[in-house]
């Protein structure tokens, strides 16, 4: 496998449990719930933060390159499609799909990106999983934080933060941000091994496969 390097939020997970093991062998009970208790919490805002960027700034860089770096477009982009936008882009109480972010892009988007998704239950999957996590962070937030105690384990939230990881990379690859090639220039969706994943050089835990693909046709859907 490919050596690549982790994310902020893979390294305090890995910090997080080597603190939790080490309460646990000096049996310090009261300290070990205490830390479980806000390791979750402390991952599962870290984890929505991260993916909040990362929506955030593919945006930007979306609007940079197909403006070709226009800075009048770019700031108004800034100003009123991202800034303080990120929470109006899904449905987190329903948490089933993205088809309201897709449809940012134009119904031709929203259409293509929808049909992959449901030939693709790894990418369907992961969805739910990122909307998931931004969904108990909603939760989180609103409610009495310090005496809140999650219902999911450390583990997992940071499962779910891994599985939401492919979409971030799948939604790359679509707006053209990543040279991979896209699914949707692709005529025979045979051609992507099954049950195979959507993977970029962040993805250090996800197995890396090997796609026999023509050459990226090259992207129209939004000229």
């Amino acid at each position: 496998m490919e050596n690549v390097s982790q994310t902020i939020i893979d390294k305090q997970y890995q910090t997080g449990i080597q603190l939790i093991s080490y309460l646990n062998g000096k049996n310090e009970l009261t300290l070990l719930n205490e830390a479980e208790n806000n390791f979750r919490k402390n991952i599962l805002l870290s984890a929505a933060s991260y993916f909040e960027k990362e929506i955030s700034d593919l945006i930007i860089e979306f609007a940079k390159i197909y403006s070709k770096n226009n800075e009048l477009l770019i700031a108004i982009v800034n100003q009123k499609a991202v800034k303080r936008q990120y929470f109006t882009y899904f449905d987190w109480d329903r948490a089933t799909n993205a088809n309201s972010f897709f449809a940012l892009f134009g119904e031709n988007f929203k259409s293509t990106i929808s049909k992959i998704v449901k030939q693709r239950s790894d990418i369907d999957d992961s969805i739910k999983s990122f909307l998931q996590l931004g969904q108990e962070r909603n939760k989180l937030v609103h409610q009495n934080y310090a005496e809140v105690v999650l219902d999911k384990t450390a583990h997992e939230i940071y499962s779910l933060y891994q599985s939401g990881l492919i979409f971030i990379a799948f939604i790359k690859i679509e707006l053209g941000l990543n040279k991979e090639n896209r699914i949707s220039d692709i005529d025979t969706k045979d051609k992507y091994v099954k049950n195979s994943i959507i993977t970029t050089r962040k993805l250090a835990f996800i197995k890396r496969a090997k796609y026999k693909l023509p050459k990226s046709t090259k992207h129209s859907r939004f000229k």
